[in-house]
């Protein structure tokens, strides 16, 4: 993609331009193609995938914004069912080594044994507070070599 769009850049008269681009139009109609018809139905069937919130991540990128990466995920205001979506979106954001703290009003193993299923050996869990009506756990993404 990248050879293509430097030749493209590069192009020196108006038929060589246009054979570029449409070059670049058909690579990246394709591209468009599998996203829609592979990716993002295997995306889907992931545990905790939240299409929506990946969605509105790309567009914020596509814009020029970034992506919000708090230090403190506090989940109770959360009806249930949006609870792992958001915290799988946030561990996804998470650099080798870097971690977020989950703030739940009730113990959060459920969540610990479906990040122990989907990502085994890549995640760090540190119970911070237990109860009785909060919870904070340190959820990390593990170092290389860790």
């Amino acid at each position: 993609m990248a050879a293509r769009i430097d030749v493209l850049a590069s192009a020196d008269d108006a038929d060589s331009a246009d054979g570029a681009a449409r070059d670049v139009t058909s690579l990246l109609t394709v591209h468009l193609a599998v996203e829609q018809d592979v990716l993002l139905p295997a995306l889907a069937l992931l545990p905790g995938a939240d299409l929506p919130l990946l969605a509105a991540d790309f567009e914020t990128l596509l814009e020029g914004g970034r992506l919000d990466r708090p230090a403190v995920v506090d989940v109770t205001s959360i009806p249930h069912g949006r609870r792992h979506p958001r915290i799988f979106a946030r561990f996804a954001r998470l650099g080798p080594g870097e971690a977020f703290t989950l703030v739940n009003n009730h113990d959060p193993e459920p969540l610990r044994r479906e990040f122990e299923a989907t990502l085994p050996g890549v995640f760090t869990w540190d119970h911070l507070e237990s109860g009785p009506t909060r919870w904070q756990v340190r959820i990390g993404r593990r170092a290389p070599g860790a």
